[in-house]
């Protein structure tokens, strides 16, 4: 289901989170994406942060952040901020990933995402 994963090193406190899905962007549970901690309760635990769609390569945002595309994308490619500290899996529908094994940040990304210190 999970295509591609990437874990970037956005700035000091963040990861910026990339992921190809072949599904559709309609079929995207993000209340079921977050960081476990078992020192909270669940509904605790962190979650995606500036959740954005971006074409099926990466280079072009498909529509506003925290917006879903106008038309139904499959496969789809999303990718989101998750905060550093305490940051070691990421649990999702799809799979559990490692956010440890941070690459740097991909120039086709650095000019197209956008943030907002929270």
């Amino acid at each position: 289901m999970v295509t591609y994963f990437g874990c970037y090193d956005f700035n000091k406190e963040w990861l910026l989170v990339e992921m190809a899905l072949n599904i559709s962007s309609a079929e995207i549970d993000w209340n079921s994406i977050a960081v476990p901690d078992e020192e909270l309760d669940e509904g605790d635990w962190q979650c995606p942060y500036m959740e954005q769609y971006l074409n099926a390569d990466g280079t072009e945002k498909i529509c506003e952040t925290y917006d879903e595309p106008e038309e139904e994308v499959n496969p789809c490619r999303i990718a989101f901020f998750i905060y550093k500290e305490g940051s070691h899996t990421l649990r999702t529908p799809y799979g559990d990933f490692d956010l440890t094994n941070i690459e740097l940040l991909p120039n086709r990304l650095k000019s197209i995402i956008e943030f907002e210190e929270d």
